[in-house]
């Protein structure tokens, strides 16, 4: 029982976290997630898998200013099987959105991780992101 209520404790510890960015020239700063729909922007804790309509919002000041035309994200840390590809890049005022697709090859297995992303850009890490990546177990 004690272990099923801190397993809880510690999921929803990684839900409520705010992600985190770091770079080599600043102190962390809160990081959003967000999506866009007909209504706006909603904003989300996390990155969801089997999802390919999320952003990580990154300020431009973090990547130089501008917007690198060779931009790529390495999330290494991630359970065998889940993915984070970069699907584009979006400026919006002084904010980076950096579009992504999250993905497991197995849905059968779930995943609560508190994921390291490095922002990358001539072979170099411009910005590291820390962000919970959250899929629930489903059955065909």
């Amino acid at each position: 029982m004690k272990k099923n209520m801190l397993s809880a404790a510690f999921s929803l510890s990684l839900i409520l976290a705010p992600a985190v960015l770091t770079t080599a020239f600043a102190a962390p700063t809160t990081v959003q997630v967000t999506a866009s729909d007909s209504t706006g922007d909603l904003s989300y804790p996390a990155l969801y898998t089997e999802s390919s309509w999320m952003s990580l919002a990154v300020p431009l000041a973090d990547l130089g200013g501008s917007i690198p035309s060779d931009l790529s994200l390495d999330a290494g840390t991630l359970a065998a099987g889940t993915t984070i590809t970069l699907d584009g890049v979006t400026q919006t005022g002084d904010t980076a959105l950096l579009h992504v697709t999250v993905s497991r090859a197995d849905t059968g297995v779930s995943i609560d991780q508190m994921v390291t992303i490095n922002v990358m850009s001539g072979g170099q890490t411009v910005a590291t992101l820390s962000i919970p990546v959250i899929g629930a177990a489903s059955s065909d």
